[in-house]
């Protein structure tokens, strides 16, 4: 009797609604839930914030799709998001009726965006920091700065309970692992990650959508990353936010601006879904090589890595990545420690690893066609000697194609040189029939290990991009080393000084700086002048009767003159270049220095302490002089970086001069 009366009602509810909705925002009652197993009218638990009259009307296959998607967190759905859907369903319903209406596909996609949000779901964060140092020691080597302050930032949004209202900016040159990094962060706070380019961006609807008037609009970066991560609180990296472009189309940097500024993200506008949108609980993270924004933004500078981080790369990760990637097995290929030294220091000085990889993944692809060639000879010279037996007692060996011919000359497995070079060790395996012609046993070679050492680097990578820097011994008189800092981490830089022509006489107003050569800009041409200022007072107060100055004009020049060069920190460099030339005197040898100079003779800090450092070590610099001010920064240098310097400070240059000059 019960089952007879449920059909009927069922069959009755079926014909006046497609759907049942069950009034209540916690259960879906059992006496529905048999409806729908007996007779399959759909059941749909609606909110009673919402309006009765206008969601029981929407009863069309379309609407309650969407319906279905939002219903179990209808809770956690703002109110001005829920009047706007309800809007939007009613027109679709409408537009449905209507069979000659186009508002029908742009309310279909308005809708699926609205539905398909994160509405209220929100991760939860680790904040362990001890795992998170075990994530960024495991996947960055070195770093220790930057890892440090990672770990002091978690620990501070541990305590505070959230790590909202605070934007990252990872700084560096290209190649050092800013990318990796800000993944590293998403990975150890369990936050979803997401990533987006706006380098080259010049168009404010990529960031803040498209007005929906226009067929095919979308909504902006923000908007597709929280449908695509399906969270509220994703980790965000902004690649190179410093490349923004500027167009027509309005300026993208003041739109990021209120995308990451966390007084006003709260209430984002986004174009295309025409209301406001929360982002204060998403976690910026940009990367730049220059600091855009610098007021708004927590900097974390990323200088790169010295030759020996380079190496511990090279070997426990890129070379294992490319050796997996080219399908050959470890223990097919040996790559010396003096081979990947030689390839750091004269192939690749970037302060990134990019081109360091792929200088590795173009080793392992001659080798990789090294070891088909000879596997592939290695099958002809076995099909030489399967002929040679079945011919028995014939000697008479049979042809080769022409094919094969190129083969064998391509491989040369019998070339002496090729083992000698030790490219390729060949190890003979012994020969199962002694009766067997020479050819059996050169087929039953096998290429037990290709060999890459500094000997033989060339034949692989080409002849060396980067030169010795060091082109004296002995620094002439009236040259000095310098040191500078490039986009490849530094470098060191020769200030020649020569005169032009010299007075006999006593007479005054003859000498001067003449010429400036070597690609100089504005910048390090005023420090030219500065120094000679300085040189000429500090050589007639140490030595008066010296007219050297007064009587010659001076030639300067900066090689190589192909490289365009500007900045302030070769002011000590060239005054001591300017007194060498005239006292007829060298400087101490294997020393270098840097530091700007006032016309007081004041010594002023510089940037780029490590690089220049590292520069040094390579030219096998024994003394380096940097400013007093840059005291702090040469300490916080590694170890490995310092270790066999004597590095002195100076704060005026009467102290550089007695280093430079005070020498028996």
């Amino acid at each position: 009797m019960l089952m007879k009366l449920l059909t009927s009602t069922a069959y009755i509810a079926h014909r006046v609604y497609p759907a049942i909705r069950i009034w209540s925002s916690r259960f879906k009652s059992p006496l529905f839930n048999a409806l729908s197993q007996l007779t399959g009218v759909q059941c749909i638990r609606v909110n009673p914030r919402w309006n009765r009259r206008s969601f029981t009307t929407h009863s069309t296959p379309a609407s309650e799709k969407f319906i279905e998607r939002i219903y179990d967190n209808i809770e956690k759905i703002p109110d001005h998001v829920i009047k706007v859907i309800e809007e939007e369903l009613t027109k679709l319903e409408q537009s449905e009726e209507d069979r000659f209406s186009f508002d029908d596909d742009d309310s279909h996609g308005y809708l699926d965006w609205l539905t398909r949000l994160p509405w209220g779901n929100i991760s939860a964060e680790n904040f362990d920091v001890l795992r998170a140092e075990k994530i960024l020691d495991e996947e960055h080597y070195g770093l220790s700065d930057v890892k440090e302050r990672i770990l002091e930032f978690i620990a501070v949004a541990g305590l505070r309970g959230t790590s909202q209202g605070k934007i990252i900016c990872l700084s560096g040159p290209p190649g050092v692992g800013k990318t990796s990094i800000g993944r590293s962060i998403a990975r150890a706070l369990d936050r979803k990650f997401f990533r987006f380019s706006v380098g080259g961006l010049s168009d404010v609807d990529e960031i803040k959508g498209h007005c929906r008037v226009y067929r095919g609009a979308m909504p902006g970066k923000m908007v597709q990353c929280l449908k695509s991560v399906g969270t509220e609180n994703p980790l965000v990296l902004i690649d190179e936010i410093d490349k923004l472009g500027s167009g027509y189309e309005g300026d993208p940097a003041s739109a990021l601006l209120e995308v990451m500024d966390p007084e006003q993200n709260a209430t984002f506008l986004d174009h295309y879904l025409n209301f406001t949108i929360d982002l204060s609980k998403v976690l910026f993270v940009c990367t730049a090589n220059a600091i855009p924004l610098l007021d708004r933004m927590e900097v974390i500078s990323i200088a790169g890595y010295v030759t020996d981080e380079k190496m511990h790369i090279a070997r426990h990760s890129l070379v294992k990545k490319t050796c997996r990637d080219c399908g050959i097995k470890p223990e097919q290929v040996d790559v010396s420690d003096a081979a990947l030294r030689s390839l750091i220091e004269n192939y690749c000085r970037e302060p990134g690893v990019r081109n360091l990889q792929n200088h590795i993944d173009k080793i392992y692809r001659k080798i990789a066609l090294k070891l088909v060639r000879h596997k592939q000879t290695e099958k002809i010279y076995r099909e030489i000697a399967l002929t040679l037996k079945s011919q028995g007692a014939s000697k008479e060996a049979p042809a080769v194609s022409a094919e094969d011919t190129k083969i064998l000359a391509k491989t040369d497995l019998r070339s002496p040189k090729t083992s000698a070079e030790g490219s390729t060790v060949l190890k003979a395996k012994s020969a199962t029939d002694d009766t067997t012609d020479s050819k059996t046993d050169q087929s039953k070679e096998v290429a037990e290990k290709v060999i890459i050492d500094e000997s033989n680097l060339e034949d692989y990578v080409g002849k060396k991009v980067f030169r010795e820097e060091k082109i004296y011994e002995q620094t002439p008189v009236g040259v000095v080393m310098g040191l500078a800092w490039t986009s490849m981490g530094g470098s060191t830089l020769y200030i020649e000084t020569t005169f032009v022509e010299e007075g006999k006489g006593k007479g005054k107003g003859k000498g001067g700086l003449d010429v400036m050569t070597g690609q100089l800009g504005d910048v390090m041409k005023e420090s030219a002048q500065i120094a000679y200022t300085f040189a000429t007072r500090f050589l007639l107060e140490k030595k008066p009767k010296n007219l050297f100055f007064a009587n010659s004009k001076l030639h300067l020049h900066v090689p190589s003159g192909a490289t365009p060069k500007d900045g302030p920190s070769a002011g000590c460099t060239m005054i001591t270049s300017f007194l060498s030339l005239a006292m007829k005197r060298p400087v101490r040898k294997d020393l270098a220095m840097t530091g700007e100079v006032t016309l007081t003779g004041r010594i002023l800090p510089i940037g780029g302490v490590k690089e220049k450092t590292i520069a040094a070590r390579r030219s096998q610099v024994k003394m380096i002089i940097f400013p007093e001010g840059n005291r702090s920064d040469f300490d916080e240098l590694p170890e490995n970086v310092k270790e066999g310097l004597h590095v002195h400070f100076a704060d005026e240059y009467e102290q550089i001069f007695e280093l430079a000059f005070g020498y028996e």
